[in-house]
């Protein structure tokens, strides 16, 4: 028997999770060049792994941080993967520390 938030719920979009380059290129409106050099000056969201192969992608959170405030954004944390004492990977946070 389906649920009373059932029709609520199903015309509302669902936000993806992550986004991929071509998301972030029709959202942003910037080019492909300026994003990656946004990137590496630290001034737009880092790509994050989406498995273990070459896949990457944008977090929403992190994009909309950008939205909001695009000169004023700085990356909360890095991420990076590590081999873990029983042999997995193990991904491990760190907050950035803020600029001066």
């Amino acid at each position: 028997m389906p649920h009373a938030n059932d029709a609520a719920n199903a015309s509302q979009p669902v936000e993806p999770a992550f986004y991929r380059l071509a998301d972030i290129i029709r959202i942003t409106a910037l080019s492909r060049s300026s994003i990656y050099r946004r990137i590496a000056a630290g001034d737009f969201p880092a790509q994050v792994p989406l498995g273990k192969g070459r896949a990457k992608g944008w977090r929403r959170e992190a994009l909309q941080a950008w939205i909001n405030d695009p000169a004023g954004f700085r990356p909360l944390t890095t991420c990076g993967v590590q081999q873990g004492s029983a042999g997995g990977r193990v991904r491990r946070v760190a907050a950035v520390p803020a600029r001066r």
